[in-house]
């Protein structure tokens, strides 16, 4: 059983998380894989997040569907090639690593137990409560570095002068890597941490 416990400003949450560890004996994609197929042409595995792996620069083809007589159910069998030349590319593979599988969760606030959606109501009131003691009240210098609230988190920005003829509740900013300026209300930047 795994326990995580979180001192929050209203008191402790508890999770404890039952389950096991599993390991499969089939190996499984490699995340790391880069190769080339017979024509030159580079392919790897590409993964985000502890999500899937995908191979950015290969498509998947099917064939024709075939009547299997073993199981008597239709089949269509499915492949990797390489979109410029038509090849088929294996991608490599890896040792299964172990896996967490959760069989159940009980979640606990102040030590009273309680349910899976209340605990996500805490959470949210904790991130809402976080986010609102980090939002700047004032303009902040030319060439500070602040985070912009976006749907997928915060993304880092830099302030830059703001025209003149703006309310002082507006601060103009620079996206890192694009160059892109926009001018925002204050209350969508965040103090860096």
């Amino acid at each position: 059983m795994a326990t995580h416990e979180f001192l929050l400003e209203g008191g402790t949450l508890e999770f404890e998380n039952d389950g096991e560890w599993v390991t499969s004996n089939l190996p499984e994609p490699d995340p790391q894989w880069r190769g080339a197929d017979s024509n030159g042409h580079e392919h790897y595995a590409a993964q985000a997040d502890e999500g899937p792996v995908t191979y950015p620069t290969l498509a998947q083809v099917a064939g024709e569907p075939y009547w299997c007589s073993d199981c008597q159910d239709e089949h269509v069998d499915t492949w990797l090639e390489c979109p410029l030349c038509g090849e088929k590319v294996t991608p490599g593979t890896r040792s299964p690593r172990p896996k967490w599988i959760s069989t159940g969760s009980r979640y606990y606030w102040n030590g009273e137990p309680i349910s899976h959606e209340r605990a996500n109501e805490i959470i949210a009131e904790q991130r809402r409560a976080e986010l609102e003691a980090r939002r700047l009240t004032s303009r902040p210098k030319i060439g500070s570095r602040v985070y912009l609230v976006t749907d997928d988190g915060t993304t880092s920005v830099t302030v830059v002068p703001t025209a003149e003829d703006e309310p002082q509740d507006r601060v103009t900013v620079m996206h890192d890597g694009t160059g892109r300026m926009e001018t925002l209300p204050l209350g969508d930047l965040l103090r860096a941490r």
